[in-house]
């Protein structure tokens, strides 16, 4: 079985072991963001998505390409040159995150949106697909606004939180065209941890019963289901064995295959400089606030 590439903006000049991954899976729209530190109401950085996406559906033109609207975390969202919203919350994996910063920032919706409708003009192997949903009332929302500003491609729906692997029936009736389980996020809800802690299971019994369910619910409603996040051998080959795809990230394609990559210090690189940025950010408001408060 062939499983799915997954981009964070790396630069790619030919399809990545086609005999391996077909089509991209997921193209996460923080990273380019991020890569630039620019918030995309910004002309530069809606400029560079689109030159990043026209390249990407350019080399797979004869397969699909998913993209994911930015799912960035408040603390990513306010050090991006141009953001105009800022959220004070304290917590990384709550709050306004994915959709839900999407609906509460009606501006960079739109220009996102915008982007990927003009890619899809002439690139209509383009699809979108909404992070962090709570629920379907929440993505029928997401996806009445994507129309009104005139995405007519596919769309498909991340599971990554508990509230909507619950109200999956109702979100198979949104008109979606996949599905994508976010490991990481979902596996972390379900146990109450953090990544790579020792209760931060992916292959226990709990999680693979849910799998098995949602993967029965997507194959009914004929909507394709796969999972992504930072898997590991054992995991994709459970996957696999139960005839679920995975979408893998190009940066672990050594660790999972064995293989070379061009740009193996890409996603390390971005995560770094964004890091340094957040300590800066952080250690200036606590300044300003030590010398409000003297």
């Amino acid at each position: 079985m062939k499983n799915q590439l997954a981009l964070s903006g790396e630069k790619i000049v030919e399809k990545i072991y086609p005999h391996l991954l077909h089509h991209v899976g997921l193209i996460r729209g923080e990273y380019l963001l991020r890569e630039l530190n620019q918030n995309i109401l910004l002309a530069s950085c809606q400029q560079f998505v689109k030159d990043y996406l026209d390249t990407i559906c350019h080399l797979y033109s004869d397969e699909e390409v998913w993209y994911r609207f930015s799912e960035l975390t408040n603390a990513e969202a306010n050090i991006l040159d141009g953001t105009k919203e800022y959220f004070d919350e304290r917590h990384p994996l709550f709050g306004y995150r994915g959709i839900r910063r999407l609906l509460a920032c009606p501006d960079e919706f739109q220009a996102e949106t915008n982007v990927v409708t003009e890619v899809f003009q002439t690139k209509p192997n383009l699809s979108v697909i909404f992070p962090f949903v709570n629920d379907a009332e929440q993505l029928k929302q997401a996806i009445t606004v994507l129309r009104q500003y005139g995405f007519t491609g596919k769309v498909g729906t991340m599971i990554e939180l508990p509230s909507a692997y619950f109200d999956l029936d109702r979100i198979l009736e949104t008109g979606i065209s996949k599905i994508v389980v976010g490991m990481n996020d979902l596996t972390s809800f379900i146990f109450a941890t953090v990544r790579n802690s020792q209760w931060h299971d992916m292959e226990s019994p709990i999680m693979l019963d849910m799998l098995r369910q949602m993967q029965d619910k997507a194959r009914k409603n004929k909507i394709d289901f796969a999972v992504a996040g930072y898997l590991n051998t054992s995991f994709i080959q459970k996957m696999n064995q139960m005839g679920i795809e995975c979408i893998l990230h190009y940066s672990s394609i050594p660790e999972i295959f064995d293989l070379e990559i061009d740009h193996p210090d890409h996603l390390k690189h971005i995560k770094e400089e964004s890091k340094k940025l957040q300590r800066r950010t952080h250690d200036t408001a606590r300044n300003v606030e030590c010398l409000q408060a003297n």
